[in-house]
């Protein structure tokens, strides 16, 4: 499968290039929404939980941010790419195209966008006069992490989506769900310490915890949720590539 994508790497380039093209076309904004709507989003967070909720939480819109920009690595990324196959058929079913690099081209689009964030991230960062220390170099593996993970889950979602057409919609509900449930708007200290071990059940908490700590706490992550997190993004990786490989020879015959 490797060798698969080296061979078709100008392919992949160029699959990407259209997934960005496509986003934009005709929006007069075109990829400054990519920074616009967090930034909305975060705007109005941050009033209703830091002004009328009152979450005493020193420097709560890097807090925010660092959560957010997390959460949408995770959750746009899965919820696109669950139906890069279905939607790219036509394709699939004219020419022999390593179907690997669909779900791949759409997470790496959106992973261009996430980056972008990153940097409006580390700009308000600097605006806020916020701690700089060498554990934001931590980021870039924490992004890696990010990666791995949501492109094995995508690679499990994108199989599952070709038989249930409704599994998209049911991604986008779970993580509409999750959302409340992970640490992002509210840090863990503020609940009940009978309710904090069940964020341990939550694999997107590990995930958001190894973005925010050399972020906003200015310190490496803990060695456990690092280790966790890297364990979770391991075996989902290798789940995803085992399932799609054993199913992608199939995918002709279930999309006709």
């Amino acid at each position: 499968m490797l060798k698969e994508i080296v061979a078709f790497r100008d392919l992949l380039r160029n699959l990407v290039i259209i997934e960005l093209k496509l986003r934009y076309r005709n929006n007069v904004l075109g990829f400054l929404w990519t920074i616009l709507n967090p930034l909305f989003y975060l705007l109005i967070l941050a009033i209703v939980f830091s002004q009328l909720l009152r979450f005493n939480i020193p420097h709560y819109t890097i807090f925010l941010l660092s959560g957010l920009t997390s959460w949408m690595m995770l959750q746009q990324t899965i919820v696109i790419a669950t139906a890069s196959i279905v939607n790219n058929q036509h394709l699939i079913r004219k020419v022999y195209i390593p179907k690997i690099l669909f779900p791949l081209s759409n997470v790496l689009a959106r992973y261009v966008d996430h980056l972008a964030l990153t940097v409006i991230l580390f700009l308000f960062m600097i605006g806020l006069k916020a701690h700089f220390s060498w554990s934001l170099l931590l980021v870039a593996v924490a992004i890696l992490l990010h990666f791995f993970f949501t492109l094995g889950l995508s690679l499990l979602t994108a199989v599952a989506y070709i038989r249930v057409r409704d599994v998209q919609q049911i991604v986008a509900v779970l993580f509409q769900a999750l959302f409340y449930l992970t640490p992002i708007i509210y840090s863990v200290e503020a609940l009940p310490e009978s309710l904090r071990s069940l964020f341990l059940l939550n694999p997107f908490y590990y995930f958001v915890q190894v973005f925010r700590y050399p972020v906003y706490y200015g310190t490496p992550p803990p060695a456990d949720i690092l280790t966790v997190a890297f364990i979770i993004t391991v075996l989902t990786f290798a789940a995803g590539l085992w399932l799609f490989g054993r199913k992608e020879k199939y995918f002709v015959f279930s999309l006709s």
